[in-house]
C-alpha cells in the first residue's frame, strides 16, 4: 500500500506555485482517492483517473469556462473580463468566439 504521505508529496504544487482554494481542494480529493490501495489497485485507479481527466473532464471544464465567458459578456466588456479573470484579452476573445460555435453545435445548429 502506498503511504498517504508519499501520495500527498507527489501531488504537492511545484515550488513557487500557490494553490487557489479550489486547486487545494482538488489536490486533497485526489490524495484521498489515491491513498490506501495496494500497488496494483493504485495502478488501475491512476489509469482510470488519468483517462477520465484527459478524455472527459478537461474538455468539459473548458466548455464550462467558455460558457462562463459568454455569460460574463452579457454584463462586461471583453477587456473587463480579461482584467477581472486575469486572462489575456486574446484568451477572452478566443473563449467568446469558441463559446458561440459551441452553443450553436450544442443546440443542433
Amino acid at each position: 500500500m502506498l503511504d498517504e504521505e508519499f501520495v500527498r508529496g507527489a501531488l504537492e504544487p511545484p515550488e513557487g506555485w500557490s494553490d487557489s482554494v479550489e486547486q487545494a481542494q482538488l489536490r486533497s480529493c485526489l490524495t484521498d482517492i489515491l491513498s490506501g490501495h495496494d500497488p496494483i489497485d493504485t495502478i488501475i485507479v491512476c489509469y482510470d483517473i488519468i483517462t477520465v481527466m484527459r478524455d472527459q473532464l478537461m474538455t468539459n471544464v473548458a466548455h464550462v469556462r467558455r460558457q462562463a465567458a459568454r455569460e460574463a459578456r452579457q454584463t462586461m466588456s471583453p477587456r473587463a473580463i480579461a482584467q477581472a479573470s486575469g486572462q489575456t484579452p486574446q484568451t477572452v476573445s478566443r473563449l467568446l468566439t469558441e463559446s458561440r460555435s459551441t452553443v450553436t453545435w450544442a443546440e443542433g445548429g
